[in-house]
């Protein structure tokens, strides 16, 4: 049996300036990682819930609370200025509608309020943790 040795030479200069340079980089991008992980996640649970809830008997209910979300979007965009009110608009429109198709057609439209809400939670969260 034959053996190869070698030797290791440990190095005595343990930071670099280039490892300096770099930790700040590393840790905003980690820290955006970590907000966007957290915005997924939230809207991974909103989405699993709305999907939970069309199993259950609970569709006027649900269809309720669509139709005072989409009442709720539409007040934040009196509230705001600029692109964020012409969706904030836009979604209170789509929620007061999928709210209607929730209950006269078919209660899976709950999936797709839950989809919208889902988008707004998951920016507000990502757009708050990572400042």
């Amino acid at each position: 049996m034959k053996t190869v040795s070698t030797s290791i030479h440990e190095s005595q200069k343990f930071q670099s300036v280039a490892s300096k340079i770099r930790v700040p980089v590393m840790a905003a991008s980690i820290r955006n990682i970590m907000a966007l992980s957290w915005a997924v996640m939230a809207a991974i649970a909103i989405i699993t819930l709305s999907v939970w809830a069309v199993g259950a008997d609970i569709h006027s209910y649900l269809g309720a609370s669509t139709w005072g979300l989409g009442f709720i979007f539409l007040a934040l965009a009196l509230d705001n200025r600029g692109r964020t009110a012409r969706y904030q608009m836009m979604t209170g429109f789509a929620l007061l509608s999928l709210a209607l198709l929730q209950n006269s057609v078919s209660p899976g439209f709950i999936i797709v309020s839950g989809v919208i809400l889902a988008t707004w939670v998951a920016g507000i969260i990502f757009k708050s943790v990572s400042v």
